[in-house]
C-alpha cells in the first residue's frame, strides 16, 4: 500500500509539473508576437526601480537591501536589454531611421527616469541620514567600483592600436580627440 501511495504522490508532480511546462511554452508561444522592444524592457525596470526608490524614501535600510536585490536579480536582464536597444538601433540601415529609432529609444528610457527623479531625490536624502543605509550603500557601490577596476583597469589607456574601437575609451579619457 505504501509503494502506491509513493507513486500517486510521484505522478501527481508528473503531472503538475508537465502541466506547468504546457502551460508555459503555450503562454511564451503566445507572447512572442506581443514581445516588446528592448528599450521597453529597459523602461521597465527603472520603473520597478523607482517603486523600490519608493519605498527606500520611507525605509531606507530596507530600500537599499531592496535596491541591490533587484540589481542582483535583473542586473543582467537589464544589461542584455542596454545592448540589445543599441544593437536593435545599430541595425537600422538608413540613417534618418536610425536616429528616428533612437530617440525613440531615448523617449522610451529617459521617461521613467524623468518621472521618478524627485522619488530617487528623496530615496537618496534618506539614506543620507540613515547611517546605516548609508554605509551599506557605500559599501556595495564600493565593491563594484574595486570588481570594475579589477576587471577593466586602465586597460584602455594601455592597449595600443585598439583605443579607438574600445566602447570604454570615453568613459576612460573623456577629453574629446580632435
Amino acid at each position: 500500500m505504501a509503494r502506491r501511495s509513493r507513486f500517486s504522490w510521484w505522478m501527481l508532480v508528473v503531472v503538475v509539473v508537465a502541466g506547468g511546462l504546457v502551460l508555459r511554452g503555450g503562454a511564451c508561444g503566445a507572447c512572442k508576437s506581443v514581445r516588446t522592444e528592448p528599450d521597453e524592457r529597459l523602461a521597465q525596470h527603472l520603473r520597478n526601480l523607482c517603486d523600490v526608490a519608493e519605498d527606500g524614501a520611507i525605509e531606507p535600510r530596507t530600500g537599499v537591501r531592496k535596491l541591490m536585490r533587484y540589481y542582483g536579480d535583473h542586473g543582467p536582464d537589464m544589461l542584455h536589454a542596454f545592448g540589445a536597444t543599441l544593437v536593435t538601433i545599430e541595425r537600422v540601415a538608413d540613417d534618418d531611421a536610425h536616429d528616428a529609432r533612437a530617440r525613440v529609444a531615448r523617449e522610451r528610457i529617459q521617461r521613467p527616469l524623468v518621472e521618478c527623479a524627485e522619488t530617487w531625490q528623496r530615496f537618496a536624502d534618506a539614506v543620507e541620514n540613515d547611517p546605516e543605509a548609508s554605509e551599506a550603500l557605500e559599501r556595495g557601490v564600493t565593491r563594484l567600483g574595486r570588481t570594475l577596476e579589477i576587471l577593466f583597469g586602465d586597460a584602455g589607456r594601455t592597449l595600443r592600436g585598439v583605443g579607438a574601437l574600445s566602447p570604454f575609451r570615453f568613459a576612460l579619457d573623456p577629453a574629446p580627440r580632435r
